[in-house]
């Protein structure tokens, strides 16, 4: 086939034993790749049923069509696995260079199985895998583990590792690739570290990704490069990071603030991408064939780091009411070496603010001290004293302590969007096959003006509940698309667009029509992944905390979420319970997920 590798490579831990198989044409013309093709062979091996922290829990890591081609920020790879965090579908996608070396060195993907008696490291090459002595880099920072690796390896490599919260387990640690992105969400670092799977290298020979139409895929190409030069929040994120968007944010009243119960934050200016500009950046920073490179590089002291991103900026900036910058590019370093998710880590160390606060539970933390949140993302990465309970996320700490303000939904800490600010996010929170997620969908964006013409998807009024389960549905059947060929979501892409690649570069004969219709059967199947895992419509919802009207920027406004669900189940043809009639699986060609 002409893109993929046409290789997947599976390797169990238990017994160090690999083999190869085939990527079938029906699959990849189906399923596309990235979280597609991961969907598609985790429900075949009925990984819902795994405890997420067993040896019966499966890692997949898949790249897409286009990686390794010259389409720009397509180096993206997906991790899934059943997430140890909300005990359903775990999906978490990340950039720099290992989804292009993963093709390049002829993988579409690597499938992980069982788990090691003591820490190992996989070494990936074109001629298969050696499973790597990891000892001696268990117990060490993402940093310290990534230049260990590298140095055994060699520099052409791409390395994703685990820190100590995820040897430890935490069930929000996340994958640290490439020294500078993070595969955050869901809790796949705590799955490699119950395999005991310190790390992942990559290296290849020569880059080789043949396409079926080059002429075609590069006139393409070149209209796509162009498209992304001429537009705003491109050229705003390539000067100012995805921090640019802070104070915009807070003042759309979107960015959340004292865990949420706050929609005025006066300092907004001292965490933004301006500020970051202004003192303490170098220079800029972005994944394989980027072409935005949002990615930012600063200077502490004397230190050339990667600085924070803006979900980091308000997790731990407006979040937890702390306004220094300088202390929050310290904090998310530590967290990064630390190996865990910043919005989830962020949320849930404002939740224990909050409950400190109402003197519900005293976490010994207060708002706006950063040099204790430092030492209590120490103690949740090791799981010492309070660390322990803030290590489960704010789903089990209310439980625990009985609280029923925990900002989650189906286990996965809010990200650092307020649906109050824009409604439709309430419909795309509630739900998403991982919980509260914010990409690729951006439903901000669609509130903010962008329309997809082709999918009749706008909104005329952010406030406006009305119509929005609608517009939700399908524009996360089209964004389905980008964790499957895989393309960065900040990509200003047409349907069209995304079609014609796709088409010139596989050979498949897709249209925006077709393109539409594989994101709806691949979000339906994660739904139904989901089904086997107990969820259902009683769990498409909002904590109530984020349902009371705030001053500011949201100007008091309240999504009606049970209209908005209405809607979404019709537009999607599910039932009143959220479950996918028979007749909607069987057009889309998943029949067999009823067996």
């Amino acid at each position: 086939m002409h893109s993929y590798a046409g290789k997947i490579l599976k390797v169990n831990l238990s017994d160090s034993h690999s083999e190869v198989f085939r990527l079938e044409k029906e699959i990849a013309e189906s399923y596309v790749g990235g979280s597609g093709i991961a969907a598609h062979y985790l429900f075949k091996r009925k990984v819902y049923d795994a405890n997420p922290l067993s040896s019966q829990n499966v890692l997949a890591i898949f790249n897409g069509p286009l990686s390794g081609t010259s389409a720009p920020s397509t180096s993206r790879a997906e991790f899934c696995a059943k997430s140890p965090l909300t005990g359903m579908w775990g999906e978490s996608n990340v950039g720099g260079k290992l989804a292009a070396y993963l093709k390049f060195a002829g993988w579409d993907g690597l499938i992980i199985e069982g788990a090691a008696a003591k820490p190992v490291y996989l070494l990936i090459t074109p001629a298969g895998v050696e499973i790597k002595d990891a000892e001696g880099t268990w117990g060490r920072g993402c940093y310290e583990a990534q230049a260990e690796i590298e140095k055994e390896v060699g520099e052409k490599a791409s390395i994703s590792v685990i820190g100590p919260a995820g040897e430890n387990l935490v069930k929000y640690a996340c994958i640290q690739v490439d020294n500078s992105r993070h595969a955050g969400r869901t809790g796949m670092g705590a799955v490699m570290g119950s395999k005991k799977l310190k790390g992942i290298a990559v290296t290849f020979d020569k880059r080789d990704v043949e396409v079926a139409e080059p002429e075609k895929f590069e006139e393409e190409v070149k209209a796509l490069r162009e498209r992304i030069d001429k537009n705003f929040t491109c050229n705003m994120f390539k000067e100012l990071g995805t921090s640019g968007y802070v104070e915009t944010s807070e003042m759309f009243g979107d960015l959340p603030i004292k865990y949420f119960t706050q929609g005025i934050f006066e300092k907004a200016s001292e965490i933004s991408g301006s500020k970051m500009a202004s003192t303490f950046l170098k220079r800029n920073d972005g994944c394989f064939g980027c072409r935005i490179r949002c990615g930012r590089v600063v200077e502490l002291d004397g230190r050339l780091i990667h600085g924070p991103e803006y979900e980091t900026l308000a997790s731990f900036g407006s979040l937890q009411l702390i306004d220094d910058l300088e202390s929050l590019i310290e904090i998310n370093y530590l967290a990064n070496d630390l190996g865990v998710d910043t919005i989830s880590a962020g949320v849930t160390i404002a939740y224990a603010m909050y409950l400190t606060e109402k003197g519900v539970y005293d976490f010994g933390i207060r708002w706006g001290d950063a040099e204790a949140v430092k030492e209590v993302l120490k103690e949740i990465a090791y799981r010492k004293g309070r660390g322990e309970i803030l290590s489960e996320g704010t789903r089990v700490m209310a439980a625990k302590i009985g609280d029923g303000d925990a900002a989650h939904v189906k286990g996965l800490e809010i990200p650092m969007h307020d649906p109050r600010a824009f409604s439709s996010l309430a419909a795309a929170y509630a739900m998403h096959n991982r919980g509260a997620c914010h990409l690729p969908h951006q439903m901000y964006n669609i509130e903010m003006g962008l329309s997809i013409k082709e999918y009749d998807i706008k909104s005329e009024d952010r406030f406006s509940s009305e119509g929005k389960g609608r517009i939700a549905a399908r524009m996360q059947n089209f964004t389905e698309l980008f964790n499957c060929i895989t393309m960065c979501a900040f990509i200003p892409i047409k349907p069209t667009m995304m079609a014609n690649l796709l088409s010139y570069a596989t050979g498949f004969a897709f249209d925006a029509q077709k393109l539409y219709t594989t994101g709806e059967r691949i979000y339906n199947l994660k739904r139904m992944f989901n089904v086997k895992c107990g969820i259902d419509g009683k769990d498409d919802t909002l904590p109530s905390l984020i349902l009371k009207p705030l001053e500011g920027g949201s100007e008091g406004n309240v999504p009606d979420l049970e209209m908005q669900k209405k809607e979404y189940y019709a537009e999607r043809g599910w039932d009143e319970n959220g479950i996918p009639s028979e007749e909607k699986l069987k057009s889309l060609g998943l029949e067999w997920v009823l067996d």
